[in-house]
């Protein structure tokens, strides 16, 4: 049985704030809003206060969603709240939303990225036709020559 003595005064902090924002907003925050939240300046220190919270049992992930975690009943007993029903709709809107709004995330990068690609490839092929066109031009001015002497 995981003790509340476990956690440190911050995990407790972390905690309690993905709770409040939970029950805010319906859906959990992001690393940089609980960074905010908590006075912590560092992403990657928040990153690992969370993946040891997921190693603790006090949370879950879903996949690497920026938006997907979920609080475990243990950490509804160390922050002093109770723990919503197994089918609470609400909790099963949230992680609907955070999934919808990292897909939508996810879709604009590749969106981004194929565009991207699409430029440079373009870019790519322009120049590919210069030098074609600059190699024909001086292979003419070799076969002119050697035709004229």
């Amino acid at each position: 049985m995981i003790e509340e003595h476990d956690l440190t005064t911050r995990q407790v902090q972390i905690l309690s704030f993905i709770h409040e924002y939970l029950t805010g907003y319906g859906f959990v925050p992001t690393i940089r809003e609980i960074c905010d939240a908590t006075g912590i300046r560092s992403t990657s220190a928040v990153s690992y206060q969370i993946d040891r919270l997921v190693r603790l049992g006090y949370i879950s992930k879903v996949g690497e969603v920026s938006r997907g975690m979920i609080l475990l009943a243990p950490a509804y007993d160390v922050i002093g709240k109770q723990k919503p029903d197994d089918c609470d709709f609400a909790m099963l809107r949230s992680e609907l939303l955070a999934l919808r709004s990292e897909n939508t995330r996810i879709r604009e990068q590749y969106e981004a990225r194929v565009k991207n690609l699409e430029r440079e490839r373009n870019q790519l092929s322009q120049t590919l036709a210069m030098l074609k066109y600059r190699v024909i031009k001086q292979l003419e001015g070799v076969f002119e020559e050697e035709i004229a002497s």
